[in-house]
């Protein structure tokens, strides 16, 4: 949508075969700007569980879609390793089938990037990247049981104990 008067810009995107659940915004690395998309379908037949990508330009896909949740894709968001590797994380999951894994794929091909980060009990509804206090690229991650957990983007070490204390889901981070 063009943001001075709301009219739509191209085509609308398709190849989900789901519900998109989430989207975000980031760059490949030679810098053309991209839309990166989450999606799921509905219980008992999740028919997508995807993460796609997008150049902003023309909605042209890139690449093939990223398989690998066992449910819906809830979050993603995009970030950088140390070395300035642009990087999608995504969460999965819902009440039916708790994937509750966080997942890291390079932006450029779609590989990923080491093993799922486990250690969430329900569905991971919101994803974001940040960086400690020393610059150190984190991965911020929010659960249906109402954890919050951080984990170390580089080499995906947990950041001291997961942060409780909400009485319901955690939906945005």
């Amino acid at each position: 949508w063009r943001l001075a008067d709301g009219a739509p810009v191209g085509d609308p995107l398709t190849g989900h075969t789901g519900p998109v659940y989430a989207v975000a915004t980031g760059a490949l690395p030679d810098g053309t700007p991209v839309i990166v998309s989450g999606s799921g379908g509905g219980f008992p037949d999740y028919r997508d569980g995807t993460v796609r990508v997008w150049r902003l330009a023309d909605g042209a896909p890139v690449g093939e879609p990223l398989t690998g949740h066992t449910g819906p894709v809830t979050a993603v968001a995009v970030g950088a390793l140390p070395d300035g590797t642009p990087v999608i994380v995504s969460g999965g999951g819902d009440y039916h089938y708790r994937d509750g894994t966080v997942r890291i794929w390079r932006l450029a091909d779609g590989a990923p990037v080491g093993d799922p980060l486990t250690g969430h009990t329900g569905m991971v509804n919101a994803v974001a990247v940040g960086a400690l206090p020393d610059g150190t690229p984190v991965i911020i991650s929010g659960d249906s049981d109402g954890t919050v957990r951080i984990w170390r983007l580089a080499g995906r070490a947990p950041v001291g104990d997961p942060l409780t204390g909400h009485t319901g889901t955690v939906t945005t981070v």
